[in-house]
């Protein structure tokens, strides 16, 4: 049976399709059902009480959070008790996920050049487990959808390219120019897998690393981005970003 709220749309991606199968199963589950009903009311005003009172499915949950079918404007309210409660119910976490899913796989899709074997939303969604986890019910009480994916995207993604100075390695300039000349001098693949050892070791992100190996293998942006299905500009602009990634990480000037 179709579930009364829009799930995201199955592709061919094994993960999502997983999560959607899941909760067509869990959405109607007698017993979920039961865990759901006994959760306690914050107050007399818990409009998350209101709704489990006749709780026959999950859906009627996503729906609240949203603010439609009855609820309009208890979106944040419903959603914010949900979160909470997720602290020490993984129920309670799985309705969330599964209210932010589509937000979460819209959020990962720009980020899916940069993997070649996996699925930007396997990184995307446990981020979004742990950004629920660290949440503040007591201080972030509005555009609590909003927020999450924001935090998810944040630690999934972006967290890696905001790494503090202290935990990077920094390299002069001087220290590339300090080896003793080699009997045989190294190639330009050596030197360059040389750098490339040096710069994942001083932290820059995996999938700049993996991009720039991709480039070597490839031998041509052009052959990159029909790999990885997205336009030769897309590759360069990435590569770019991945050389001043490097740049930085080993103190390089040019």
């Amino acid at each position: 049976m179709t579930s009364r709220y829009d799930p995201p749309p199955r592709t061919a991606h094994h993960f999502t399709s997983r999560l959607d199968d899941e909760w067509q199963e869990l959405r109607r589950q007698r017993r979920s059902l039961r865990r759901a009903r006994a959760w306690p009311a914050s107050g007399p005003d818990d409009r998350l009480t209101a709704i489990l009172a006749d709780l026959t499915d999950l859906d009627d949950l996503l729906a609240a959070t949203r603010g439609t079918r009855g609820h309009h404007g208890a979106d944040d309210t419903v959603l914010l008790r949900l979160v909470e409660i997720a602290q020490d119910d993984q129920l309670a976490g799985r309705i969330v996920i599964q209210r932010l899913l589509p937000g979460l796989i819209t959020r990962a899709a720009p980020y899916r050049s940069y993997y070649d074997d996996i699925d930007p939303a396997e990184i995307i969604v446990p981020a979004a487990w742990l950004a629920m986890r660290r949440y503040d019910v007591s201080k972030r009480r509005r555009h609590v959808a909003a927020s999450l994916l924001s935090d998810a995207t944040f630690l999934a993604f972006r967290k890696q390219l905001r790494r503090l100075s202290a935990n990077e390695v920094a390299r002069p300039p001087q220290a590339f120019l300090r080896t003793a000349a080699p009997s045989q001098p190294s190639t330009t693949l050596e030197d360059l897998a040389a750098v490339v050892r040096d710069a994942q070791a001083a932290g820059v992100p995996t999938y700049d690393i993996d991009l720039i190996r991709h480039l070597v293998r490839a031998n041509s942006p052009g052959a990159v981005a029909r790999e990885r299905n997205v336009t030769t500009r897309t590759v360069r602009n990435h590569r770019a970003r991945a050389i001043n990634n490097v740049r930085e990480a080993l103190s390089i000037t040019v």
